[in-house]
């Protein structure tokens, strides 16, 4: 008799609670996510198709499919780059048309295929620039390439999970007091879509390419701070890093079968392998028998009738470790320089290129991992990988300086070519 007091007391303060938290701190939750623009797919995408400059940084999902496909169904572009994570660097300031990029939607060879599917029942781009990781042709990676699986999607809508992340975010440090109030002190911006790009300026810009903003100027530790996390992925084998005893012939095919769909639809399409870093390249060089996949891939999808560029050695792009965000993501100028060298072997390409943009930004810009733009930040790149890189801006060419003799780049195919300052092979 005498505990009922207390049990009465506690089921006062539980009912308590769940009033606070019913009352204050969902709709401060709701209100927060709201503000900041997190779960808001249909205004980012809104405002992207519109040509306005706006960055989506979801805090609360990751898996960003559902996104570019619905950017794409906005945008309809005339040229798109497609691939994993490792081709978002493609800007759409290099392009004299309508592009998108559509990167970060290919983690092996089926979800590239359904991916596909999907854009195609939409719109049917002019072009494509597709890059390929190697270990896409591995059976570890993926067992099955023909399997028939659909395009993944985000979680952009308001649940209790969703609620409670902010609290989360604060409880872990992600998130500043300032922060955690911005919607109460108007410190949300309205052209930044969720809580990566309001706290760093990180996310995807209205190209759909992506921002490494909060690492290349110092706001974070780099998760893989002197590529060691890949450089660990190698010595062990693991991940995406995983020895083959050979490349997957099945894999091969699929992707054959892939390109074979996307030429019936007269999609022109342009295939690279992307790039490691140096340091990374040269370690599993080191282990060439373990990676066929690497090192024989260019071959064996030559056998097979693919033509494919083969930048895995950023030594053939003359890029180097401090263009890099990690271990095996290129940053903006390797990238550039990707495109500027597609461009040089396809005369079919040029015409979707600015060249001289490509040329300029390469040469001021050499050893950067971002080219710097004051609409994402005016912080300036670091060195954040403490590779001791110069970020400093190259001077203008002689031929450029006021004063100087006049000299016009010329684009490939001209009687006085631009030279190219990539490796010929």
């Amino acid at each position: 008799m005498e505990c009922r007091p207390y049990i009465a007391s506690f089921f006062k303060m539980l009912a308590a609670f769940v009033a606070f938290g019913l009352v204050v701190l969902a709709p401060y939750g709701w209100w927060f996510i709201a503000k900041s623009g997190d779960v808001d797919l249909q205004g980012v995408v809104r405002e992207q198709a519109a040509g306005r400059f706006a960055i989506f940084g979801s805090g609360v999902s990751q898996d960003f499919v559902e996104y570019k496909l619905a950017l794409y169904s906005a945008v309809k572009p005339d040229i798109v780059a497609l691939g994993s994570s490792r081709v978002m660097q493609f800007r759409g300031k290099y392009f004299t048309n309508r592009f998108l990029n559509v990167g970060g939607t290919a983690g092996n060879l089926a979800v590239l295929r359904s991916t596909i599917e999907a854009m195609l029942k939409v719109h049917t781009p002019d072009t494509m620039i597709l890059g390929l990781d190697f270990w896409w042709f591995t059976k570890k990676w993926e067992a099955d390439p023909f399997k028939e699986v659909p395009p993944t999607s985000g979680t952009y809508a308001y649940s209790f999970d969703v609620l409670k992340t902010p609290y989360i975010w604060l409880l872990e440090g992600k998130l500043t007091a300032g922060q955690f109030f911005a919607p109460l002190t108007g410190g949300f911006a309205k052209h930044l879509y969720g809580v990566m790009a309001q706290k760093t300026g990180d996310g995807f810009a209205t190209d759909g390419s992506w921002y490494y903003t909060a690492d290349v100027t110092g706001q974070q530790h780099p998760f893989d701070y002197k590529f060691q996390d890949t450089l660990k992925q190698v010595r062990h084998g693991i991940k995406a890093f995983a020895a083959a005893p050979e490349i997957s012939t099945a894999h091969v095919d699929a992707l054959a079968e892939i390109l074979c769909k996307l030429h019936s639809r007269g999609v022109r399409t342009y295939i690279f392998i992307s790039p490691l870093s140096q340091t990374v390249y040269e370690l599993m060089h080191k282990r060439e028998k373990d990676y066929p996949q690497l090192f024989l891939l260019a071959e064996a999808l030559s056998a097979r009738g693919i033509e494919v560029q083969d930048y895995s050695n950023p030594q053939a792009l003359r890029s180097a470790d401090c263009e890099f965000v990690d271990g095996f993501h290129g940053g903006d100028v390797t990238y550039a320089r990707i495109l500027r060298d597609l461009a040089d072997k396809y005369p079919s390409l040029v015409q979707h290129v600015d060249i001289l943009k490509l040329d300029e930004d390469m040469h001021y810009y050499n050893g950067f991992a971002m080219v710097p733009d004051e609409r994402v930040t005016r912080l300036p790149e670091v060195d954040f990988m403490n590779f001791q890189c110069r970020k400093e801006r190259a001077a203008a060419p002689e031929a450029t300086r006021p004063g100087a003799p006049g000299l016009t780049p010329k684009a490939p195919g001209s009687k006085t070519p631009v030279k190219i300052p990539v490796k010929k092979r």
